[in-house]
């Protein structure tokens, strides 16, 4: 090769052209990281299942909030009596929204949320006389099928008198373990989710 080629290469004339050597990786490296791989996962993976049916529960639990929200308003704004009814008698979450009283401007069903078999996320209700500890779950589907009214200003009065209910738990019907989560109803109309296992220092603990 000319001195003017080995100029055009960027190396001088006589001199040795250097290489670079890349290595494979080795069976036994492959197999080392296929190793660690396995056990971080291995040991990831609950954590991560745990998280999931978490979210899973607050999820659910923040959606009935807002329907239970929603029907106190709804109440409110048609000067009507509106009820929230908790439809299924195997805790699936699922709710209906209605007038009490039926006219031409408050309808039957104002919405809905179909019964959902997708989820193992359960429900479970009581009301005031039968109300169990905080600490102490209500199982899936007690006290279902049931309800809360509110009335034009709001109110819960059937709650305050017994015969609505006041409290639903929401569970995880495959893990005992999962966050429970807890909705209170009370007389006044006002709705808190609450946990009942949060530090006692903690603002959404149930009390």
């Amino acid at each position: 090769m000319g001195a003017g080629a080995a100029g055009l290469l960027d190396y001088p004339a006589g001199g040795v052209m250097l290489t670079s050597h890349h290595a494979g990786m080795t069976i036994i490296e492959l197999m080392t990281v296929l190793t660690v791989s396995s056990i971080l996962l291995a040991f990831g993976a609950p954590a991560a299942g745990q998280w999931l049916r978490d979210v899973e529960v607050r999820s659910s639990a923040g959606a009935l909030l807002a329907a239970l929200q929603s029907a106190r308003a709804e109440a409110v704004a048609r000067n009507a009596p509106v009820r929230l009814r908790l439809v299924d008698a195997q805790g699936r979450p699922g709710w209906e929204v209605g007038c009490v009283q039926v006219t031409a401007r408050c309808p039957a069903t104002i919405r809905r949320q179909p019964v959902s078999a997708a989820t193992d996320v359960r429900w479970g209700a009581s009301p005031p006389a039968n109300m169990p500890a905080l600490t102490a779950a209500i199982a899936a589907g007690t006290g279902l099928p049931a309800g809360i009214t509110f009335d034009a200003l709001g109110a819960a009065a059937a709650v305050g008198s017994g015969t609505d209910i006041s409290r639903v738990d929401v569970t995880h019907a495959r893990d005992d373990s999962a966050r429970r989560l807890v909705l209170l109803i009370a007389a006044q109309g006002m709705v808190r989710l609450c946990d009942p296992v949060a530090a006692t220092s903690r603002p959404e603990r149930c009390r």
